[in-house]
């Protein structure tokens, strides 16, 4: 639309220079705030990049929408890999992590037939041209996922509380620990020197908070 003399190049180098910058400091301003926290504010800044061509389908638009596009990057798709290996099972890390980016490979079929089809309608090679229209489409589908997210934040951010782990353990022997849950369910971890294991153990539910609190400071330690 802008003619063979426009500078794509230039523009697509954008993104990944900026990439390349944000991303760690980002990352070290950011580092203790919630993964899930910063991949809602994120998506959202992402999802906002698009109406930049919807108001103007000029160049300069264009770089404004891979500035903008790139920080929002830089701000969610680092803490996607810090979110999922957070809520993996233990040994099972690499199946979330793969299906974590399953979406991003299974998009490409329909993201094809879909920009495909817009182009042909709104920005034919030949004739008149209606891309504003063309990008309010692809911008509105795709603030779809931050509105489902904050629709569903309260489901998506809930954490189990039997996996919230009082901060003291109780040291039966030098090599096994009972620990507390938060319904004061105590479970013992014994450690394997030789391998490195950490074997959990779920002892019969008959601990009561008093115990877990009359536990003296010699015999507990928090969990790091």
């Amino acid at each position: 639309e802008f003619g063979p003399n426009t500078p794509k190049g230039t523009i697509y180098s954008i993104n990944p220079a900026l990439i390349i910058i944000l991303v760690p400091i980002v990352q070290a301003a950011t580092r203790d705030v919630n993964p899930l926290v910063m991949i809602h504010y994120g998506i959202y800044i992402s999802a906002a990049s698009v109406f930049c061509l919807v108001i103007s389908t000029s160049v300069t638009a264009c770089v404004f929408f891979v500035v903008v596009l790139s920080i929002g990057e830089a701000i969610w798709s680092p803490r996607l890999y810090d979110y999922t290996m957070s809520i993996s099972k233990e040994g099972r890390e690499g199946t979330y992590m793969a299906l974590s980016s399953a979406p991003l490979f299974l998009a490409k079929l329909p993201v094809g037939f879909m920009s495909g089809y817009l182009l042909q309608k709104y920005c034919p090679e030949e004739g008149e041209r209606n891309s504003k229209t063309m990008w309010l489409i692809i911008a509105l589908s795709t603030v779809v996922s931050p509105i489902l997210l904050t629709v569903f934040w309260g489901y998506v951010s809930k954490k189990d509380e039997d996996d919230v782990k009082v901060e003291l353990k109780d040291f039966d022997d030098e090599n096994s620990v009972t620990e507390y849950m938060a319904d004061e369910t105590p479970f013992t971890e014994e450690v394997n020197e030789s391998s490195n294991l950490v074997i959990q153990r779920k002892n019969v539910p008959s601990a009561s908070s008093s115990r877990a609190s009359n536990i003296s400071d010699e015999d507990s330690k928090e969990i790091v």
